[in-house]
């Protein structure tokens, strides 16, 4: 068995959403000062590999602390998108849709959590089309997660895409990194934000586990 994570570390200089609170840390106490060491973080719901609930733009829509524990556990697949283009067609989904069967968790590999930390991980990343995320919401998945800052262009402020997918009853994950080492299909993903009352989105730990027995 492995187990690979599939987070990004979070330090001052993790890439937010343009407009997002840097994050910060900062220490309060030292061992060497006060015989303990603890730190005061500071970070918006959204930095870092986070999940987004549909109350991250629904006002009645479902918060964190309301999905039920075993939505963020699950089957998993991994959709390829590194060569597809700026807009991801729902023909490039179709042409990998045997790795949904069986899956409720599905990945989006794009590629960009190579440009981690690079002005070029704002710019560019495949998102996908309506059909294709409408698509998707048919599907009867819990999870959709990626490994770029977001589901739709940052130019793009109203995002269509999140709210197909969000108002689909899906939770998002955003800002994944790893997913080339995954299989295509038949492991395991387990993602578990913090716990914050009335939560639109929060920081998790996103582990894939692959069972490698013959």
């Amino acid at each position: 068995m492995r187990i690979i994570d599939l987070t990004h570390p979070l330090d001052a200089d993790t890439p937010v959403y343009p407009g997002t609170a840097s994050v910060r840390i900062e220490a309060l106490t030292t061992v060497h000062e006060h015989g303990f060491a603890e730190r005061l973080v500071t970070m918006a719901s959204h930095a870092g590999t986070h999940m987004d609930a549909p109350a991250h733009l629904f006002p009645d829509g479902l918060t964190l602390d309301r999905v039920p524990p075993q939505h963020f556990v699950g089957t998993a697949c991994v959709l390829d998108l590194t060569a597809a283009g700026p807009t991801v067609p729902l023909a490039v989904l179709e042409r990998q849709a045997d790795r949904l069967v069986g899956s409720s968790i599905v990945l989006l590999r794009t590629g960009w959590d190579r440009h981690w930390g690079d002005p070029a991980y704002y710019r560019g990343f495949p998102v996908l089309s309506a059909e294709s995320a409408r698509w998707l919401g048919r599907r009867g998945l819990t999870t959709v997660g990626v490994d770029a800052i977001s589901f739709d262009p940052l130019d793009e402020p109203d995002l269509p895409v999140h709210r197909l997918l969000l108002g689909a009853g899906l939770l998002l994950v955003e800002n994944l990194t790893g997913l080339h080492d995954l299989p295509p299909a038949g492991f395991t993903l387990c993602c578990l934000p913090l716990p914050l009352a009335d939560a639109d989105g929060a920081p998790c730990r996103a582990v894939a586990i692959i069972d490698d027995r013959p």
